[in-house]
């Protein structure tokens, strides 16, 4: 168990590089030069773009507590990746990360 969203991070990324080997996976590092709520994984799996905002479940936590620590300018840069043609959310865990990617994989195929 993650203690931590590095340690979550971590987890999602061996996931995702395990089911998707070709993935190309990037971790932003914000600075004073990059627009403010990117998402904290950005992705190419198979084509397609996805942004996964990661919020780790503290202990005794509710998803939707966590949930609501997505800021609103990290609401708005999921908007604009989805609106884009690209597949983004807030996810808690390597579950709901697999998830989001496989939505994404289905949305392309069904265009």
């Amino acid at each position: 168990m993650p203690i931590n969203e590095a340690g979550l991070q971590k987890q999602i990324v061996k996931a995702v590089k395990k089911k998707y080997p070709s993935a190309w996976i990037f971790h932003p590092v914000g600075n004073p030069y990059q627009e403010t709520g990117v998402p904290d994984l950005l992705m190419i799996i198979e084509t397609v773009f996805i942004g996964a905002e990661i919020k780790f479940l503290r202990p005794g936590e509710t998803r939707e507590h966590a949930m609501s620590r997505v800021t609103k300018r990290q609401r708005i840069q999921i908007s604009r990746i989805n609106a884009a043609g690209g597949m983004a959310g807030a996810v808690v865990s390597v579950e709901e990360t697999l998830d989001l990617i496989e939505r994404g994989l289905r949305y392309r195929r069904n265009q």
